[in-house]
């Protein structure tokens, strides 16, 4: 949010109107709920000093089901074809805004997550040009599904269709199953189990979620002593 409201602000925006899908964020921006953790009263602070450079601003909290302008946006960039990506710019922060005071905008390439190749294939019947990957590509592809709004989800054998996550999702997915409301500091085999039930999925979730619990520090406080 941060970087978006200093994108605006580079270009001449006056009045902003915010809306956010996570409703902690959103009351605690608003000062509905209190901000007990250091880092997040630090990114709290940051952004208040952003805000008061608009004349005026609202953040309001959307439901995830209501949020299908914001999904189609994210669609809509994750389906550019390979022939327009030099047009295309993707806009990400290369540093903490907290850390460094400030936050320096690095603009590159159209990145293109794991899920491009399924909603190409889905979508346009497009297919990779090696017969090797090609084939792999409709083999797996085969327990994916797009829906009419272009998202696209995954089949499980015994559970409901999961919503396929961006690399920007996982990480947050992540937290509020392990150790959220609900959490129980889960291990990696059994945080996998819960996040599918949860109706998500990625690509790499194995590897992410036990790099996660590595990071976690009452996991490893808590952990059995290896002699």
């Amino acid at each position: 949010m941060i970087s978006g409201l200093e994108l605006a602000k580079s270009l001449g925006a006056e009045m902003i109107e915010a809306k956010c899908d996570y409703l902690p964020v959103v009351n605690q921006v608003n000062k509905t709920f209190e901000v007990r953790e250091g880092k997040m009263q630090r990114y709290l602070d940051k952004l208040k000093v952003t805000l008061h450079r608009f004349k005026e601003w609202t953040l309001q909290h959307v439901p995830r089901q209501q949020s299908g302008e914001a999904d189609a946006l994210a669609n809509l960039g994750s389906s550019v074809k390979e022939d327009e990506i030099d047009s295309w710019t993707i806009v990400q922060p290369s540093r903490s805004v907290i850390e460094e005071g400030h936050t320096e905008i690095n603009s590159t390439s159209l990145t293109w997550d794991w899920r491009n190749k399924y909603i190409e294939y889905l979508g346009n019947k497009k297919l990779p040009s090696n017969p090797k990957e090609s084939r792999a590509l409709r083999t797996k592809a085969a327990r994916f599904t797009l829906a009419e709004d272009g998202t696209l989800y995954r089949r499980t054998f015994d559970g409901p269709l999961t919503v396929c996550l961006g690399p920007g999702d996982t990480d947050c997915v992540l937290r509020e199953v392990h150790e959220g409301t609900c959490g129980n500091h889960s291990g990696a085999e059994s945080l996998i189990h819960k996040i599918i039930r949860a109706g998500y999925y990625w690509d790499n979730m194995e590897r992410d979620t036990k790099e996660f619990v590595r990071r976690c520090d009452k996991c490893q406080g808590f952990a059995l002593m290896i002699h």
